[in-house]
């Protein structure tokens, strides 16, 4: 007699994406899920540059027949007012833009290059 089966589940099977630890900074990067992965792709979008810190939780997805490990991000760390934009690498400094066009920039700044403001170059 014929019987349908039903697909079961692989009790092993790893989720698609789940949220790791940086192990190694890289590169290679290394992240720990249910166990350790090595040389762990960073995809961000195109002009974006980023190398994730040891201990960083970050968000690793799995693609792919066999499931290559791919970093995308990490965890809001800092809140943001809906419709800004907020770029950091510490704490208390970064580049935000804000939703009614301000550009704000917070920590030490630099300039390499000459210094334009409302059409007028700035001389130290």
């Amino acid at each position: 007699m014929w019987m349908a089966k039903t697909p079961q589940a692989d009790p092993l099977a790893e989720p698609g994406a789940e949220l790791g630890q940086v192990t190694l900074a890289g590169p290679p990067v290394g992240v720990a899920l249910a166990g350790e992965r090595r040389n762990v792709t960073v995809c961000l979008p195109g002009g974006y540059h980023w190398t994730p810190q040891p201990g960083q939780a970050v968000l690793v997805v799995k693609s792919g027949p066999e499931g290559s490990p791919c970093l995308v991000g990490a965890p809001e760390a800092e809140g943001t007012v809906p419709g800004e934009v907020w770029l950091s690498v510490a704490p208390g400094v970064g580049v935000r833009l804000t939703k009614d066009g301000k550009l704000r920039l917070q920590g030490p700044v630099e300039v390499d290059g000459t210094l334009t403001v409302n059409g007028q170059e700035v001389v130290p």
